[in-house]
């Protein structure tokens, strides 16, 4: 989120209906995490005990974070029903089991600060507090992330930490947090302000002493890179996401979701394709600090003008792959920002999200990020090095028609031909020929794993 720009009548009206059903059967508890005796909810501390535990992970900075965050369809209206439901459900849908392992809570879950200055969660949201949330996370083998802000007030005028780094990193830490989502709203944008607000939030995690990812939000503007990638791990390079191929570049469709009426901070899937703040931003990105181009739209649903959800996702077919493609060419965070108890295993997230192969580019331990080599009509070619002299190609149609077109090893920047050459989407390998040819629908992407001959 940027600069409170999110915050729409839509989301208003999301946030009021959820707030109902938050009142009307969300259990309490007592103060020190005990089920209190007022009628029990799917999510009440009793069912904060999982089964059998699944160990999570340890934090791993030198790889692109995998995981999810509720915004993107939920906004900030989201509870502790909700997100233990989610947690069930990537557990066994398979996304568990491909890496996606960081829960992520946006702006909403923050409550008021207690007489020790302490920030504590909304207790009508998450009754059993956010360190009894945390340990249930961990149970089911995943990781726990928060949203924080450097500025007096989030983005939804929640409790926001200004002056208070140190104090709510070391709570975070005592929680069992794993990842801190900082987001800049109502914070100085200026390059040595938000820097030294940067380094401030990068020793307060320091001195806990705990491993803690820090992603930042401190704007898209070319003038973050050159702070921002020696103190995060990953820093926003472009404006919020949303459900559209095109937002700046062009209008968006009347379906597009999160696609609000000041275009400046919103990005669609081709403007981040464009974007010269990404490809400023390449030659800073290592591993433990990577390009963030914000959450994946994969699997979101379309809005209609009252912002009630469709039927249909937001994306295309072709779109919602070459989201989740060029997310990996750029070694990006992969964040979901779908419904994950939707997924089946014969869905459309999930013939994504789920492609092994495709992960594996982003989390390739070079951590390079893809370069553009090319662009030639529809057509954009990008180059990501990968460990063991290897390569992924990614060729992306931008046209509004399907095309068929051709490329050299040389124009794919390679030195001769490859001994083996593999379509990571149709899962087949192909002959090593004097180059490429591709058919593309409209909006879609095919990326191709080359090893050296």
């Amino acid at each position: 989120m940027t600069r409170g720009t999110w915050w729409t009548w839509r989301t208003a009206a999301r946030l009021a209906a959820s707030m109902a059903l938050v009142s009307a059967g969300m259990a309490g508890c007592t103060k020190d995490g005990r089920p209190s005796t007022a009628p029990s909810l799917p999510a009440s501390c009793a069912q904060l005990a999982a089964g059998p535990a699944v160990a999570p992970p340890r934090v791993n900075a030198r790889q692109p974070a995998m995981g999810f965050d509720p915004f993107n369809t939920f906004g900030i209206t989201f509870d502790q029903a909700l997100i233990v439901s989610i947690v069930k459900a990537m557990a066994r849908n398979g996304m568990r089991a491909a890496g996606y392992r960081y829960i992520i809570l946006d702006d909403g879950w923050q409550g008021a600060r207690n007489a020790s200055g302490q920030i504590t969660a909304d207790s009508r949201r998450f009754p059993c507090g956010m360190g009894r949330l945390a340990q249930f996370v961990h149970s089911e083998g995943f990781l726990l992330g928060l949203y924080a802000t450097p500025g007096p007030r989030s983005c939804g005028n929640r409790t926001g930490d200004a002056g208070h780094a140190a104090t709510d990193a070391g709570t975070f830490a005592r929680w069992g947090v794993d990842y801190i989502k900082l987001d800049w709203c109502y914070a100085s944008y200026a390059p040595p302000v938000a820097a030294e607000l940067a380094r401030q939030w990068r020793a307060a995690i320091d001195a806990t002493h705990r491993p803690m990812i820090l992603s930042i939000n401190a704007g898209g503007s070319p003038a973050v890179a050159p702070w921002a990638h020696s103190l995060a791990n990953s820093w926003r390079v472009g404006g919020d996401i949303c459900g559209s191929w095109y937002n700046q570049t062009r209008p968006p469709p009347p379906t597009a979701r999160r696609c609000y009426h000041d275009r400046r901070y919103h990005m669609g899937i081709f403007d981040y394709l464009t974007s010269p703040v990404l490809r400023s931003a390449e030659n800073y990105a290592r591993p433990g600090h990577y390009l963030d181009p914000d959450m994946l739209e994969v699997g979101t649903l379309a809005e209609a003008a009252d912002g009630q959800d469709l039927t249909k996702d937001a994306l295309t077919f072709s779109e919602a792959r070459t989201n989740f493609s060029m997310w990996a060419m750029w070694s990006a965070p992969l964040i979901a920002g779908n419904d994950p108890r939707t997924m089946t295993g014969t869905d459309v997230a999930s013939h994504i999200l789920l492609n092994r192969q495709i992960i594996a580019i982003d989390h390739d331990p070079l951590g390079i990020p893809a370069s553009r080599v090319l662009r030639r009509g529809p057509w954009q070619v990008w180059h990501k090095p990968l460990s063991g002299g290897r390569s992924a190609i990614a060729i992306v149609n931008l046209g509004r028609r399907p095309a068929t077109a051709s490329f050299t090893w040389a124009q794919l920047r390679l030195a001769g031909r490859p001994a083996s050459v593999s379509d990571l989407w149709a899962h087949r390998r192909l002959p090593a020929a004097a180059g490429l040819r591709v058919r593309l629908q409209p909006h879609a992407t095919a990326v191709y794993l080359l090893t050296p001959g």
